[in-house]
């Protein structure tokens, strides 16, 4: 097939739908091309950055007719940062959109047609729900024509602009971050701007500061800020300690951690505690948790009750089951679980993370849960006597990194062989690919869920259920 379009090209379009990921979807003759940043029943000019033989992509370059489903976002930074793509969207469409995108994922993807889907659970909160944002210091900010000019443009605090790592948009607030936010960024950028405290560039990776991570416990109102630097000097920023108290007075741990990594990476080579505790504590559903710096919580909150409460509903445990809970993090799923288990076996790659799902059993009065630290992509399979040792599970719950999980693990949860799987995925093509893998060996999906975790954004949670095909 000839492409009708080259890179470069400038062509009219009219957006039809938007496709899993966030791209819009239009065709050129018939040719498909995903267009960035638009609306369904928009009408625009877009130029072609990526042409292949059966599909293009595009980014908007003029808007020619505004669509009926447009709203103006909240956020003003909304055309430039990239992170809430749908909030031009209003909530109800978000839903519907990302509603259809699951299903099509398991349908054209996964080869699906006749599973049940059932109805999208909504966020009750679609601002100030996070409780975790990662900002970024950059010595090159992110120019918004003439936006808040007067402001340096050697020193950025806010977040990455899309498609140039080196450069951050400098941000006065985040409307999904906590409401905290305004006050800690302001605080932390006038130190920073009074003492010369130079922001670390990705371009020489020279420069001091170089992230500023909030966690907020939602349930216990406790606040996290972790200022991670490029050297292991803490006295630098310790004056900052008596103005955050002061002004912040939720503030239960102020941590300094220290990173020479060039990359992007906020995981630290030392930690040093500047005020309070070296953790938070969160409460999901009447459970306590201990949250350290590095630990993977999920980062809504109050959508994470409803998560584990769906899960819970699925598992269909009766006191009787052996559950393994497999990408187990600080255990918060074997937690909620194990009041309807006879025993549960979480299984963690991450030291800091089974530590913390170990003392938050202990935490929480909880005897029946286990926590095995390991690499799940060769552990059964490095450590057969692991398996010979452990009961067989009843039911398997795979909560896995956006990656999914590996093609050998797959195989390794096939020859298991428990009655039902209950499949959590936060990046759903590749919780699809690894449903088609498990459908090829005896298993049969029986229900697909999709949560919406995150709102105004591209990204849908997906819980899948599947029963070994003799149940069905």
């Amino acid at each position: 097939m000839t492409k009708p379009v080259s890179k470069r090209d400038i062509v009219e379009l009219e957006i039809e739908d938007l496709v899993y990921g966030g791209k819009g979807l239009a065709r050129y003759n018939d040719y498909v091309i995903f267009v960035k940043d638009c609306v369904p029943g928009q009408k625009l000019k877009a130029k072609i950055y990526k042409a292949r033989s059966n599909y293009a992509e595009a980014h908007p370059v003029k808007i020619l007719k505004r669509s009926e489903l447009e709203i103006k976002p909240e956020c003003p930074y909304f055309e430039h940062c990239g992170g809430c793509t749908y909030q031009n969207i209003p909530y109800d469409q978000q839903l519907k959109f990302k509603y259809k995108q699951v299903k099509d994922l398991f349908s054209h993807m996964g080869g699906f047609d006749n599973i049940k889907f059932e109805q999208i659970e909504k966020a009750d909160s679609q601002f100030r729900y996070r409780n975790k944002m990662e900002f970024a210091f950059s010595a090159h900010r992110w120019l918004m024509q003439d936006f808040e000019a007067e402001k340096p443009e050697d020193f950025a605090l806010g977040l990455r602009a899309p498609g140039y790592y080196w450069k951050a948009i400098d941000l006065n607030d985040c409307l999904i971050a906590p409401e905290e936010t305004a006050k800690i960024l302001d605080i932390v950028r006038n130190y920073a701007l009074e003492n010369n405290l130079k922001p670390y560039s990705f371009r020489n990776h020279k420069g001091y500061l170089r992230h500023l991570v909030l966690r907020k416990g939602y349930n216990t109102d406790q606040i996290m800020i972790n200022i991670v630097t490029n050297q292991d000097t803490p006295e630098r920023i310790e004056p900052l300690i008596e103005t955050l108290q002061k002004n912040i007075p939720n503030l239960k741990s102020l941590i300094n951690t220290y990173t020479t990594n060039v990359g992007g990476t906020t995981t630290p080579e030392k930690t040093n505690i500047l005020s309070g505790r070296d953790h938070i504590l969160e409460r999901l559903n009447n459970k306590e948790y201990i949250i350290s710096p590095e630990s993977f919580f999920q980062t809504n909150t109050l959508m994470a009750e409803k998560l584990y409460r769906i899960v819970k509903e699925k598992a269909e445990l009766s006191n009787d089951e052996i559950v393994w809970d497999l990408y187990s993090g600080t255990g918060s799923i074997s937690i909620e679980l194990a009041d309807r288990a006879q025993k549960i076996i979480g299984f963690e790659i991450v030291p800091e993370a089974v530590k913390d799902a170990r003392r938050n059993a202990e935490r929480n009065n909880i005897d029946n849960v286990q926590f095995i630290e390991g690499n799940l992509d060769k552990l059964f399979r490095k450590k057969p006597e692991l398996l010979e040792e452990l009961d067989n599970p009843d039911v398997l719950v795979i909560d896995p990194p956006r990656a999914g999980m590996h093609p050998k693990l797959v195989k390794d949860v096939i020859k298991l062989a428990p009655e039902r799987i209950i499949y959590v995925s936060c990046k759903p093509s590749t919780q699809v690919r690894d449903v088609a893998r498990l459908t090829d060996e005896n298993y049969r999906v029986e229900s697909v869920k999709p949560v919406d975790m995150f709102p105004h954004t591209s990204h849908i949670e997906v819980v899948t259920r599947l029963y070994k095909n003799t149940q069905i």
